[in-house]
């Protein structure tokens, strides 16, 4: 059980269940809000939404031969990595599919994966599988974490307010251990809504006094419906899933399981240059991605749509191709590809935008598109994965 669960009843806030377990298991429940959307997507772009993510698990690698062990493993570098610095990497099947996306975070005496919690066994047995007499041991620590993310500029300044030495600047993925109301955490960067994210690693047991430090360093001393609901509310405020999602699709932030899943490879995500590492040794499915970038393309890839209103194109909906300018303004019919997330979004005006994976060859921007949206073909335009700034 989330040991923040109490608190969310007396807040009021709605929950939502995120995924599934392999095997069937439960999903776990997110907050999608808490009763206020609007201003938890403001707080995410003017000052600091807290959002607690139990969708993300940890799995831990320790040994003398970790480091060199997950570099064998991992589509990037990560023997490089020095402790305090951290990578975004794929794990493959020998096929090449993605296994799992996972964030490397290197300390002096472990590294530790940060991935969605449903991944995170199967992770561990898949890299058991090529321990033979290393140094290593990997294990499922994903019961002993909760991880409180803070989406926005105002970040900083909250963990500042609360009392945090070593809060200062850090690099993308770089992290570093803190104390956060007297508890033990590991707090790393990563910006997946493009307006800041600082993330902090929280003993489960400890989690409700941490949210409660937070909260205090954004003025807020009763987690009340009637409290997150008014306007006062000025340094930021609790945020759930729905305020979070319309801003990372916004910054054009694909999540796996979502977006693209264990059927794709990594030239299909749209964040190769990011997990990906050319000039690196072998690793597991490294001869197909290798392949495909020497000798061809993928059959398809992940981009962004844009629309001209705010009728609203729901995940799974068939993206199909416009028939050219001069045509008569009808569709070709032919379809080309599927949405995999969709939001209205508030920096552009209230208009539509999406990520959709597409076929090769329509996957170039400005390519015309048309998607049922609302009992409607709306048309709309292949844009780059990110919308903010663009």
């Amino acid at each position: 059980m989330n040991p923040l669960q109490q608190l969310y009843e007396v807040a009021g806030a709605g929950l939502m269940p995120y995924g599934q377990a392999e095997g069937g298991g439960d999903a776990v429940e997110l907050v999608d809000t808490f009763g206020a959307y609007e201003a938890e997507y403001a707080a995410v772009r003017k000052s600091v939404g807290l959002m607690d993510q139990p969708q993300r698990g940890v799995v831990e690698v320790t040994g003398a031969d970790r480091v060199d062990f997950l570099h064998r493993l991992l589509t990037h570098d990560t023997k490089t990595l020095v402790p305090g610095q951290g990578r975004r990497a794929f794990l493959l099947s020998k096929a090449g599919r993605i296994e799992a996306d996972v964030l490397v975070l290197q300390e002096a005496e472990r590294a530790l994966l940060v991935l969605e919690c449903y991944v995170a066994g199967r992770v561990v047995g898949e890299l058991d599988k090529y321990l033979f007499s290393e140094d290593v041991k990997v294990r499922d620590a994903s019961g002993e974490f909760l991880q409180l993310s803070l989406h926005g500029p105002g970040g900083g300044a909250v963990l500042e307010g609360a009392g945090v030495e070593g809060a200062g600047p850090l690099d993308a993925l770089g992290h570093r251990r803190v104390a956060v109301a007297g508890q033990a955490c590991v707090l790393f960067r990563w910006d997946e809504t493009g307006d800041g994210g600082l993330h902090l690693l929280v003993p489960r047991g400890e989690a409700v006094g941490v949210y409660r430090g937070l909260l205090g360093a954004m003025g807020i001393d009763s987690l009340s419906e009637e409290v997150l609901t008014g306007s006062g509310l000025t340094r930021g405020r609790p945020i759930g899933w729905l305020a979070y999602n319309t801003a990372r699709i916004e910054a054009g932030q694909p999540i796996f399981h979502i977006d693209f899943g264990a059927d794709s490879l990594p030239h299909e995500t749209g964040v190769l240059d990011e997990a990906v590492s050319f000039t690196k040794g072998c690793y597991v499915g490294q001869e197909v991605v290798a392949r495909m970038q020497n000798l061809g393309h993928p059959k398809r890839v992940l981009v962004g749509l844009r629309f001209e209103d705010d009728r609203l194109p729901i995940a799974g909906s068939q993206v199909l191709a416009a028939e050219p300018e001069g045509g008569g303004g009808s569709t070709s019919g032919q379809v080309i590809g599927a949405v995999t997330s969709s939001t209205v979004s508030p920096m552009l005006g209230g208009k539509a935008v999406a990520l959709a994976m597409v076929k090769w060859g329509v996957h170039r921007e400005g390519t015309g598109v048309v998607v049922p949206a609302e009992g409607q073909l709306v048309g709309g335009r292949v844009s780059g994965l990110g919308f903010l700034g663009r």
